[in-house]
């Protein structure tokens, strides 16, 4: 049986080269999802991660359109749409957040209320960002943060990886550059064995550092927990957690202080909650992550962000990285904070001719198109990355093995 909800979705590739620990990533990949029901159009975005596009686009098709448009999805009980969406967070996470982050904004829209009021009401009105400085020579990365401070921004996330000698002279003088008054935190992107990583941590927590992010190369919890244990420093997770079952070994091992929460690597704002649920009930600070979302993933960061009782931090801007976005009005930072939309799901709108206004060096797919162009471009991004991720490691192993012989 036909229903009257229509789904569109679309996957566009952003050149970039984002530097950190194990990766060089020459490509941000997003996904745009809108579920349209009645007269009201929900949307949502995704930041795309392992998953190749053509799959997504077979997911979407399977997985989406089919029991949204045929089988009246919307309409079903709580407990199927829950099965549903579980098995969308299996195949894709970052499809998964677009088309719950659609849902929330239909169903926002629909009833005149913000997806904050739906979650519970707002604890906070502004929210404080933290913004991230990737590995990078240091002039640039100069130029960078004074731009961070020119915005009022006064909490930094510094991405480190290179080798413990250079990681520790680039904090210090991202320390030197910001002054004692400005927060630091650092991830590592889990590029350190305990043995390497030990030393550098200490030193960095003798500058200052606030909270160390996937410090370890390694999943093992005892050795994370000795690593707080010996330096008193807080350890956040992210990339570690890779279920909730992770959530709760490491929590009982002791191995977390802070849980980074990427809403496309968890499966979207419903996904989020639930783990927020566990953080909460063990005494475990949250952090709202972000993975470059452009302008519709920004308001779904920062409905979850104002309605959590309690958030450690929250990452930001997406946009400004990329440099360009796809709403109507962009996200501005005032005092190094982001104002909570007002309208009413998201309280963020695409204009008509937001495919027109891509930068041309973005490339654009419809989901609903298993085509040609879609796979080879599939194939051809994935080993790219490939083979900048094995340069990259090639290169930073060698200039640590040159470190450690000179020292």
């Amino acid at each position: 049986m036909m229903s009257n909800v229509r789904s569109t979705g679309w996957l566009f590739a952003v050149p970039v080269d984002f530097r950190i620990a194990v990766a060089r990533i020459r490509f941000s990949q997003h996904l745009l999802v809108q579920v349209q029901a009645e007269d009201v159009t929900g949307i949502g975005e995704g930041v795309l991660y392992r998953t190749p596009p053509h799959r997504v686009a077979g997911c979407f098709q399977r997985l989406v359109q089919l029991p949204l448009e045929h089988d009246d999805l919307l309409q079903a009980s709580e407990s199927e749409r829950e099965a549903w969406m579980g098995r969308l967070v299996a195949a894709s996470p970052a499809l998964a957040y677009a088309v719950d982050t659609a849902l929330w904004d239909l169903r926002g829209k629909q009833l005149g209320q913000r997806v904050v009021d739906l979650l519970g009401g707002p604890r906070r009105g502004r929210i404080p960002i933290t913004e991230q400085v990737f590995i990078r020579d240091w002039p640039a990365a100069e130029k960078e943060l004074d731009a961070i401070l020119s915005r009022g921004s006064r909490h930094i996330k510094v991405k480190i990886g290179t080798s413990p000698k250079a990681d520790l002279e680039a904090v210090r003088r991202v320390r030197a550059f910001v002054g004692p008054e400005v927060e630091i935190r650092i991830d590592a992107n889990r590029g350190y064995t305990p043995a390497e990583g030990g030393p550098l941590y200490r030193a960095l927590a003798d500058l200052g550092v606030l909270a160390l992010e996937e410090p370890l190369s390694t999943r093992d919890w005892s050795s994370l927990r000795r690593l707080r244990e010996r330096l008193g420093v807080p350890v956040i997770l992210d990339e570690s957690i890779l279920s909730r079952d992770d959530l709760r070994a490491a929590i009982d091992e002791q191995a977390i202080d802070i849980l980074n929460i990427k809403l496309t690597r968890v499966g979207g704002i419903s996904q989020a909650w639930r783990y927020a649920e566990i953080c909460r009930e063990q005494g475990v600070q949250i952090a709202v992550g972000c993975s470059e979302d452009l302008g519709v993933g920004t308001a779904a960061i920062t409905h979850l962000a104002a309605a959590l009782p309690e958030v450690h931090s929250v990452e930001g801007l997406g946009p400004r990285r990329l440099g360009f976005d796809l709403i109507a009005e962009p996200w501005t930072l005032r005092d190094g904070t982001l104002a909570l939309p007002e309208g009413p799901g998201l309280g963020v709108a695409l204009p008509e001719d937001w495919a027109d206004r891509l930068p041309r060096r973005v490339r654009c797919f419809d989901l609903a198109e298993s085509s040609w162009p879609l796979r080879f471009f599939s194939h051809y991004s994935r080993w790219f990355q490939r083979a900048n991720n094995a340069v990259w490691r090639m290169w930073r192993r060698t200039r640590t093995w040159r470190g450690k012989i000179r020292g």
